[in-house]
């Protein structure tokens, strides 16, 4: 069974890519078994991208031509109260 994240672990992750990442704006999509999904839109006019936060292991992944692929260098500091 999956396990159901607090509202403001899901927004804190949501600052952390906003940041981290230099997105214009990240929006929550849901969440998968225990990853959550985020889209988010870049300062590049058309620029759109889809995130998938393993929160078992603190990584996350880009969907890149219809792959999910590691972003490298990258893990979530947020922690689950």
């Amino acid at each position: 069974m999956s396990k159901v994240y607090s509202r403001m672990y899901i927004e804190s992750v949501k600052l952390e890519l906003l940041n981290r990442l230099g997105l214009k704006q990240v929006y929550y999509k849901g969440q998968t078994g225990d990853d959550l999904l985020y889209e988010a839109s870049g300062f590049d006019r058309g620029t759109e991208h889809k995130f998938c936060v393993r929160t078992k292991t603190g990584t996350i992944e880009e969907l890149v031509a219809g792959k999910w692929m590691k972003v490298r260098s990258f893990s979530i500091k947020s922690k689950e109260l």
